[in-house]
């Protein structure tokens, strides 16, 4: 009987493994201090510090492999605070063994260190003290916004200016603990407004100083623009900065909903407290939940909103660090348990749910269980929609010179309500009612075996010289799970990321070798294929064509990918990759993605997608990629050389190249340079090429409509006084190959070598391919960033 109690307690119970990391201080003679930073994992094979005294991940610093693991030493002033992360592997990952944390805002936490409290002896600094940390992401900017050919008449070429905007966007946090291990997080968001003036950005709020219409008239002149800046800034910059809207005119309109609507408002809110038995944690609004991933999925997201419409919230009770101590000491084993009851399930803050979990560790061995649930808008656990039981387990055994990993996980999803429930409570459809963060439309309300089902399975040996992963998943066609964001507005879409789109199954494999020091070879492949053969005719393609949203179809259709009407085959997509350490300062990479579709499809495929998307297809172009007007489609390919010479003019340069032909239409070919100086200056000099696409079928290319050339050119420098602002200033050119402004604009925007596009949330489709993003249009813009 025990040793069944034993093995029962082991599947319902998860411990949370530390990374093995440690930070220690030293005084120097001159009055500065040493920091010493250690990563214990031996086996990761790169791990970068990143920190807000860094600039995060673009300026993150290699550490130096021992035997133990990675170190790093830098110096500070004495009076210093520092918040950071490591990033292992390209994993982002907090030092468990910091002295403090704070909440980063995601659902994670960032490492704390008060070099004064280390200094100065206190033995208590790695308590939870009662203390309140100052965090800020705040930017100002002006932009001259110009269009570079006609808007009616594309043929027209030149320089004209469109508009100028002033754009604000202030988040202030407030984290720490409000007493002795009662932490608390605050974000008061200020202001919202953006510069960015284009036809995908019409709902945003826009402050202008100049403006024409289309039809080349000017609706704000110049003289009226700056009386309201002189107004704003000296009478009410709050309010005029965040483009506030009084929530008593036009009552009923979008602009007086409850809830935020103006700037500022309270973004998020967590709070509670943490004893020795249990701990509590409550949040509101924007505020996100701790990030779960306790064996391969990530099972709560961190950017799940507490309640998005201002209402609803979540609460979170744990095991207690003593109680977690006390089951360790009579079991050996560590214990992880908690509880979330809230008013989040649909992310909008409108239904009633629950999640929780349940699991244990024993060295490197973790089983993890987590069940979800999802009720109506009237009462907790009453009027049921959604149950999710989700179980994994994973470990690590010695092999030869590597390791073994091996991890499991499944997800049974049960819907107590169908489709038709859900308009029959009123709904004007399933997108809205879960909050937009579902990607699962037609639901029968039936247990459909494996539809309801999804599972990932991994393999991995890692050694000095070799490694290799070895992935199989498959997701039902209504295997669906809660608290995973799917959001067409910003274009995340982290449910069918992680579990993969409905009715599709995978097969992939990541690989390397290392057969000199220096050279690394990396080849990735996957294999995608339908997990079931569901016909048009089918009664689920019917019922989800029915309900999903065709103006959700269309605008997300490169992301939401059902995989109904495939008779046979997979879609296979390639990720080669090669890169030298030419010297310890010198490195290149190159690297390309392909792909070949070797589907068929059933009869009617070409009628049903073209119902859902909108768009007729022939039948000899179904299995054909619009690109290349074939099955074999070269995507793109970068080829990147980093240099950090050891020189007093220059610290570190920057080359991208990059190749993009996945556009119907055009090529792009891109060449980005970026080199730092001693002071913290960077500069940024882009050239873009845009040529037809020759192998496409597409006949819309027109040579006097193109745009062929682009560049862009930036500079910027971070003070160190006034809380190390970054003060940048760029023009940009038919191309923008810098972060949208409020993501660190002075910061590059890069897919590995290649430029990155944009999402925009005013377009029939969202996503804007590299080629067309600023296509027609330039902008020159100065700007200063806090990242306090």
């Amino acid at each position: 009987m025990k040793k069944l109690f034993a093995f029962i307690s082991l599947f319902l119970l998860l411990g949370i493994g530390s990374a093995f990391a440690d930070v220690t201080v030293k005084k120097l003679a001159d009055g500065n201090v040493e920091v010493t930073f250690f990563y214990g994992n031996p086996r990761a094979t790169e791990v970068l510090l990143a920190g807000d005294f860094n600039n995060w991940q673009n300026g993150a610093e290699a550490m130096t492999k021992t035997d133990k693991g990675f170190t790093i030493t830098k110096t500070f002033k004495a009076t210093d605070e520092l918040r950071y992360k490591f990033i292992s592997d390209g994993n982002w990952t907090t030092d468990l063994k910091a002295p403090d944390f704070v909440d980063d805002g995601f659902g994670g936490k960032n490492s704390h260190v008060v070099i004064a409290d280390m200094i100065g002896g206190d033995d208590d600094a790695g308590t939870a003290k009662a203390k309140i940390n100052f965090i800020s992401w705040s930017m100002f900017g002006v932009q001259a916004n110009y269009k570079t050919q006609g808007a009616v008449d594309k043929k027209e070429k030149g320089l004209d200016l469109d508009s100028v905007t002033i754009g604000a966007k202030s988040y202030n946090k407030f984290a720490g603990n409000f007493l002795p291990n009662c932490p608390v997080y605050i974000e008061i968001a200020l202001a919202e407004t953006e510069m960015e003036d284009y036809a995908g950005n019409t709902s945003e709020k826009l402050n202008y100083l100049y403006r024409k219409d289309a039809y080349d008239n000017e609706t704000v002149e110049w003289s009226d623009g700056l009386k309201n800046l002189v107004n704003g800034i000296f009478g009410n910059p709050i309010a005029y900065l965040a483009g506030t809207t009084n929530n008593q005119d036009n009552a009923g309109s979008w602009g007086s909903l409850p809830g935020p609507g103006s700037n500022p408002f309270l973004g998020h809110l967590k709070f509670g407290f943490n004893t020795p038995y249990i701990n509590f944690l409550t949040g509101f609004n924007y505020a996100k939940p701790d990030v779960r991933q306790a064996i391969t999925w990530k099972t709560i997201d961190g950017n799940w909103d507490a309640g998005y419409q201002h209402v609803g919230g979540f609460n979170v009770f744990s095991l207690g660090s003593k109680s977690v101590a006390a089951l360790e000491e009579a079991t050996g084993l560590t214990f992880d348990i908690g509880f979330a009851p809230n008013r989040t399930a649909d992310r909008k803050g409108t239904k009633y749910g629950y999640w929780g979990w349940a699991g244990v560790k024993k060295d490197d061995l973790v089983i993890d269980f987590q069940t979800n649930g999802m009720y109506g808008n009237d009462y907790l656990f009453y009027d049921p929609v959604e149950h999710d039981f989700i179980l994994g387990a994973k470990d690590t055994f010695a092999a030869g010179d590597g390791k073994l990993n091996v991890a499991v996980q499944g997800l049974i999803a049960t819907h107590q309500k169908s489709s038709q429930d859900i308009k029959d409570d009123g709904a004007s459809n399933t997108t809205d009612y879960f909050g937009y963060s579902t990607d699962v439309f037609y639901r029968s309300g039936d247990f459909d075996g494996i539809k309801n089902i999804a599972a990932n399975v991994q393999v991995g040996y890692k050694a000095d010289l070799f490694g290799a992963n070895v992935e199989y998943r498959f997701r039902g066609a209504q295997a669906s799970m809660l608290y995973l964001r799917e959001n067409h507005d910003d274009g995340t879409f982290d449910l069918s990321e992680t579990l993969g789109n409905v009715n599709t199954q995978r097969i992939a494999f990541n690989g390397f070798v290392n057969p000199i020091e220096a050279l690394s070879i990396n080849l990735g492949v996957e294999a995608e294929m339908a997990l079931e053969k569901i016909d048009c005719d089918d009664d689920y393609s019917i019922g989800y064509l029915n309900n999903v949203e065709s103006w959700y179809a269309k605008r997300c259709s490169d992301y939401v990918d059902p995989h109904l009407g495939i008779d046979s085959g997979a879609e296979f997509t390639f990720n080669p990759a090669v890169s030298y350490k030419i010297t310890d300062s010198m490195s290149v990479s190159v690297a390309a993605t392909l792909n070949y579709n070797a589907f068929t499809y059933t009869k009617g495929w070409e009628k049903y997608q073209s119902e859902i998307n909108k768009k007729e297809l022939e039948s000899d172009d179904i299995a054909k990629y619009g690109a290349s007007d074939s099955r074999f489609r070269f995507k793109k390919a970068g080829l990147t050389f980093n240099m950090t010479p050891d020189s007093d003019i220059v610290k570190g340069v920057n080359v991208y190249y990059g190749l993009d032909m996945s556009n119907e239409v055009r090529y792009f070919n891109t060449l980005v340079g970026q080199v730092m100086f001693p002071g913290d200056v960077t500069a940024n000099l882009a050239f873009g090429l845009k040529t037809e696409n020759t192998a496409s079928a597409d006949e819309s290319f027109d040579s006097d409509v193109n745009n062929p050339f682009a560049f862009a050119v930036g500079v910027s420098k971070r003070f160190k006084a006034m809380k190390k602002p970054t003060l940048y200033a760029q023009f940009v050119y038919n191309m923008d190959p810098f972060k949208h402004f409020g993501d660190g604009q002075d910061q590059l925007n890069m897919n590995g070598a290649n430029v990155n596009g944009s999402w925009a949330k005013e377009t029939e489709n969202g996503s804007i391919d590299p080629v067309d993003w600023y296509d027609g249009r330039a902008a020159l813009r100065c700007g200063i960033r806090w990242d306090i």
